[in-house]
């Protein structure tokens, strides 16, 4: 019998199937062969094992989740403060494991948004990008038919996006730590809830934020980028000659603070590199 690894908790793995819920446990070969299940993973069960697992179309670290098809990025406007640093570079993970993106700017209520307004638009042309509260729709329409994952810092609003999308989830929620100025973790292991004809995770802390890309696909994975056209075809857009995005980022076509983001990024990734060496 097939089905679904839904949730994992202390080498239990609840699989989705056709027959309803069952609790299993992975054969030993799985340790020999330095393999887990994890959830997302299309797995084979007999007699409450797992017997086998199926290739897999990503895989994950942090979370640990296989097999997604798309992430929603939670961004708030405050309580945690807005920051596009962190929302570039979840996006650059997610293009560089071919991820569909879904935008969320959440907390909107709460503070006055129009200071704001120039931000939003630009991500609106790259990504679809919903605004909440509200959206709730749309929201759902994104999830039916796709493995879904919700991504951003502690306090913008994850476990609140999913207990709106199914109220009789009833995931916790924790307020903003004054003293810290972040929130504090109310997850503590990835599962998948059925919302629609979908499935979407909360996740502990969407850690997956270290770049370990070379230059050249970081460069890819700021979509904008990749679609002007530069002298060279490799440009990393640094300070080679008849650099296109440079020019645009001088004549206000690309945010400023997305180029920003992304020399943060290039210098992180040359610093890693000469550690290694």
């Amino acid at each position: 019998m097939q089905g679904r690894i839904v949730k994992a908790i202390s080498g239990e793995y609840t699989v989705s199937t056709d027959a309803g819920l069952v609790v299993c446990k992975p054969l030993g070969i799985f340790r020999h062969k330095n393999m887990s299940p994890k959830v997302g993973d299309i797995v084979t069960i007999k007699d409450k094992m797992i017997h086998e697992i199926a290739p897999r179309q990503n895989d994950l670290v942090r979370p640990c989740i296989a097999n997604v098809d798309k992430v929603f990025i939670l961004t708030s406007l405050t309580k945690p403060d807005f920051n596009l640093n962190l929302l570039d570079r979840l996006i650059s993970v997610a293009e560089w494991e071919n991820i569909k993106i879904v935008l969320i700017f959440t907390k909107m209520d709460l503070i006055d948004h129009e200071k704001y307004i120039k931000e939003i638009a630009y991500y609106q042309n790259l990504y679809p990008v919903y605004l909440m509260p509200g959206s709730r729709n749309d929201i759902m329409k994104e999830i039916d038919n796709n493995i879904c994952v919700v991504a951003g810092q502690t306090g913008v609003g994850k476990s609140t996006l999913i207990n709106t999308l199914d109220p009789s989830l009833q995931l916790e929620t924790d307020e903003i730590s004054i003293a810290l100025g972040r929130g504090k973790h109310t997850t503590r292991h990835v599962e998948l809830h059925k919302i629609g004809e979908g499935w979407i995770a909360d996740t502990p802390g969407f850690g997956i934020t270290d770049l370990e890309m070379d230059l050249l696909s970081l460069s890819h994975t700021f979509i904008e980028f990749f679609e002007t056209k530069c002298k060279f075809a490799k440009c990393l857009h640094i300070a080679e000659p008849g650099c296109e995005v440079r020019k645009k980022v001088e004549n206000g076509i690309i945010l400023p603070s997305r180029y920003e983001n992304y020399l943060t990024f290039v210098n992180e990734i040359k610093n890693r590199k000469k550690a290694w060496e």
